[in-house]
């Protein structure tokens, strides 16, 4: 549905004029997508104790408090939206406590200033912008938090009614174009009997249209043109457009440096390219920026990261490298799916090597940590078939 919302949500500034944000809130945007989430709501907070009705401020503070707890919980990254992905798991997760709370006050505060504007004044564009804004990070934290896809739909439905009328009455404010280029884009790419649903609830949207209003705003933008560029960078992958998305993220890390998971997604698009040694140096060059402390990438998932890497040297065929990383994610001390992943893989590559023993110890481990996951599962039914293969005492003296 709307999985491509994955990457940092919308926080684009008012089209109201170069000087409209102070310096302060600048600064506190540039925190927020370079992933630092904590310095850049303490900023935004205090900027709003003195300009509390600073509608900007607000949204951009609930974007802030809604892509900690995504990053917290893995859902940032495109690939939790795809098959098999994180995000579509059954299972819910628990919010970190309060987050829940202090998100819905914020937009509950952003929400009351504009639709109090727009009472006041039908045509305040600055109001009918952020009011569509406050929905567009709603219909996100319902599509991936709550996992309430059609409540998700229905806000996605507000936001664009009030970017349509938004450009109804200033057709030049581009930068309204990327929450209607979004909500297009994702209903045009819903299957049949989904958008026969989707249909009760608003327009039903065109894939090719969708692409071309977000790709606009990343040229004529004032304000949202860098916002719109890891939406768009998505979408191309998703159409297979792989050298735009790579082009796009590319120029977001120069702007972003410290924003681990634009690298994580350049190694993304040259895997699915089938540029896998790219890939793999890719990841080989986090893993030594997190080794250098650089900043950032610290914070980086990292059993994560080494299971990837070691993917991409699997695929190589470069066996010893790939069994390197996997163990080093396996060792790491956290309770981590990717942890049990690697050790999982290590299990495979050990076998392969002729490590009978230290593969059957690591299934085993796979088997006690994660016994419901496709791993655990694969696992249990591995050593079984081991155990059944293996000679009996009596054949062993033979």
């Amino acid at each position: 549905m709307l999985c491509f919302l994955a990457l940092p949500p919308v926080v684009a500034q008012a089209a109201t004029g170069g000087d409209s944000v102070p310096g302060p809130v600048e600064v506190a945007l540039d925190h927020f997508r370079n992933l630092e989430h904590d310095v850049a709501q303490k900023q935004l907070e205090a900027w709003l104790s003195e300009h509390p009705s600073d509608l900007r401020a607000w949204n951009y503070l609930a974007s802030v408090i809604l892509q900690k707890e995504m990053v917290r919980r893995g859902l940032l990254q495109a690939q939790a939206y795809g098959p098999q992905g994180e995000a579509f798991q059954p299972d819910k997760a628990p919010l970190t406590p309060g987050v829940q709370k202090e998100f819905f006050s914020v937009l509950g505060k952003a929400e009351t200033l504009a639709e109090t504007r727009i009472k006041q004044n039908p045509w305040d564009q600055e109001a009918l912008y952020w009011a569509g804004v406050t929905h567009l990070t709603k219909a996100l934290f319902h599509l991936t938090l709550a996992k309430a896809y059609l409540t998700a739909l229905g806000d996605a439905k507000e936001a664009r009614s009030y970017h349509t009328r938004l450009l109804a009455l200033n057709p030049s404010f581009v930068d309204a174009l990327l929450v209607v280029g979004i909500y297009d884009y994702a209903v045009g790419g819903l299957p049949w009997y989904a958008k026969v649903v989707a249909s009760l609830v608003g327009p039903r949207g065109d894939k090719a249209r969708g692409l071309a209003e977000m790709k606009r705003v990343t040229q004529e933008g004032q304000w949202a043109r860098e916002d719109a560029k890891p939406f768009l960078a998505i979408l191309y992958f998703r159409e297979k457009m792989y050298p735009e998305a790579l082009a796009l993220l590319q120029g977001l890390t120069q702007s972003y440096p410290r924003n681990y998971l634009l690298e994580q997604e350049i190694a993304r698009v040259y895997k699915a390219m089938g540029n896998i040694a790219t890939a793999a140096k890719a990841y080989d060059d986090m893993l030594a920026k997190r080794a250098a402390g650089e900043p950032g990438f610290s914070a980086m998932p990292f059993a994560q990261i080494l299971y990837q890497a070691g993917e991409v040297r699997a695929q190589l065929g470069q066996l010893d490298e790939a069994l390197r990383r996997y163990e080093q994610a396996a060792k790491l001390d956290e309770n981590n799916l990717y942890v049990y992943r690697a050790e999982f893989e290590a299990a495979g590559l050990c076998w392969r090597l002729n490590r009978r023993e230290d593969a059957r110890r690591k299934y085993e481990r796979v088997v006690r940590a994660i016994p419901e996951t496709a791993e655990g599962r694969s696992a249990r039914q591995t050593l079984k078939r081991l155990q059944e293969t293996r000679p009996a005492p009596s054949e062993k003296a033979k």
